[in-house]
């Protein structure tokens, strides 16, 4: 039998650990040796494709294992949709010889840089698919610059190979189970102590004879060794003979074999087209979003002198691709500052939810870490949203529940921040910028509920 391959072998593996992947709709499956990471993948969607569909997405660049089982000349992938807006449906190849598998090459560009690796599509790409039940896999070097964005967009990583690379923190790590830890032997049974006692002097007097045997042997060999020392030391090995004289010869650092390292799985620290829904068999893989309406021009900023003081900082909950798929539960709802934000890009429109309103970083960093402790979120991210529609301020903080309950039965998603001067201010949603908070704006008004676009300022109750 033909032995396998080194990448025949990950392949196997990939197929082997696909279980792992059952309940999970994207990862990030990466290695210092792309073609380690790119087997592995390939493996993984293979046994994957059997049950659902898969995508691979080569952010290696040009990945030759993945460029073998490309079908049709197109040269377009990855980089052509994220820098150019080619549609990611026209990207995404059936695999050769393999149904229900799709492959998303890198393309007519390098992809290896933080423009593509911390490109924000990725988290409403991973959300589509799991709103579909299909799996996004990504081939990465964890070398390229944003690729801790990246693990954190996609949501998960499964790391490849023995040699160490840093984790980004909070993301979850996908791996093996350990095996089970071994049984301790059973100790030896005790002698009773009288037969201990004889096996004590019988032990004792046997070490006496070996003694004196070897003593007359070492005798021996001493004298005859002194007559042909010369001609034994000539016969040795060198590295024996250095060793027994005291001479060392240099090491030679072309035989020196350094063991591979065991993964890294520590946390550290620092780590444009419309798409179509899956319909059939023939479908690109990529789930589909819905189309935006036609927004005003963007609004204009009320407290354009408040930017400084802005509550900037939030942490990312979830993105969806349907208002009712975003929609928080009541226990998300609960927290401070949700905001439930209609972000449009092009021709794609996703609902955003965010929590809280933080003026630093930091301060946002401490919900996170307290969220993932509650288990409301799991990864999570840090965004920044400083602007906001203002629906009322001046609000006795007493009547904030009644105003806000009286919102969400019109269908509007609103929170309170309070200010210095003990008031309340009312908000909806939470924007990275003016253009963004357009469209929502638009939809508010259809409503008769007018809005103003405003630094948010304040904080949580």
């Amino acid at each position: 039998m033909t032995p396998l391959s080194l990448t025949e072998s990950w392949e196997m593996e990939g197929r082997r650990l696909a279980p792992l992947l059952d309940g999970m709709c994207a990862v990030v499956i990466a290695a210092t040796d792309a073609a380690l990471a790119t087997s592995m993948a390939l493996g993984v969607a293979r046994a994957q494709g059997q049950r659902r569909r898969v995508a691979v997405a080569d952010l290696i660049g040009e990945a030759p294992a993945i460029e073998a089982l490309l079908t049709g000349d197109d040269p377009h992938g990855i980089s052509d949709s994220f820098l150019y807006g080619v549609s990611l449906n026209k990207i995404a190849r059936p695999m050769a010889g393999v149904d229900n598998v799709f492959l998303m090459p890198s393309g007519t560009e390098a992809v290896a840089h933080a423009e593509v690796y911390a490109n924000e599509r990725w988290r409403r790409l991973a959300a589509g698919f799991h709103q579909v039940g299909a799996l996004l896999v990504v081939v990465a070097n964890p070398a390229a610059p944003g690729f801790g964005d990246l693990c954190a967009y996609v949501g998960a990583l499964m790391p490849v190979g023995d040699t160490v690379f840093p984790t980004p923190p909070g993301v979850p790590l996908i791996a093996p189970p350990a095996p089970p830890t071994p049984e301790p032997p059973a100790p030896p049974p005790r002698p009773n102590a009288a037969r201990a006692r004889a096996a004590a002097v019988e032990d004792q007097s046997s070490r006496r004879r070996r003694l004196i045997a070897m003593m007359s042997v070492l005798g021996a060999v001493a004298v005859a060794g002194g007559a042909f020392w010369p001609q034994l030391m000539a016969r040795l090995p060198e590295p024996v003979a250095a060793l027994l004289t005291g001479k060392q010869r240099a090491p030679d650092s072309t035989a020196m074999v350094v063991p591979p390292t065991p993964m890294d799985t520590s946390v550290r620290s620092d780590s444009a087209t419309r798409d179509s829904l899956l319909r059939d068999s023939t479908a690109a893989i990529i789930p589909g979003l819905d189309s935006v309406p036609p927004a005003s021009p963007p609004l204009a900023v009320e407290n354009a002198a408040d930017s400084a003081a802005a509550s900037r900082y939030a942490v990312y909950f979830a993105t969806a691709n349907t208002r009712a798929g975003a929609m928080p539960d009541a226990r998300v709802r609960a927290l401070d500052a949700v905001a439930l934000s209609p972000v449009a890009e092009g021709n794609e429109q996703w609902f955003r939810v965010t929590v809280g309103a933080s003026a630093t970083r930091a301060q946002a960093e401490s919900l996170l870490t307290k969220l993932r402790s509650q288990k409301i979120v799991g990864s999570g991210s840090i965004v920044s949203v400083p602007y906001a529609l203002r629906l009322a301020r001046n609000v006795t903080p007493t009547v904030i529940p009644t105003r806000l309950a009286e919102l969400a039965t019109r269908g509007i998603i609103a929170y309170a921040l309070l200010q210095p001067d003990g008031s309340a201010t009312v908000y909806t949603g939470a924007f990275e910028s003016p253009m963004q908070a357009t469209p929502l704006a638009d939809s508010l008004r259809t409503l008769r509920v007018e809005t103003v676009l405003v630094y948010r300022t304040g904080r949580a109750f």
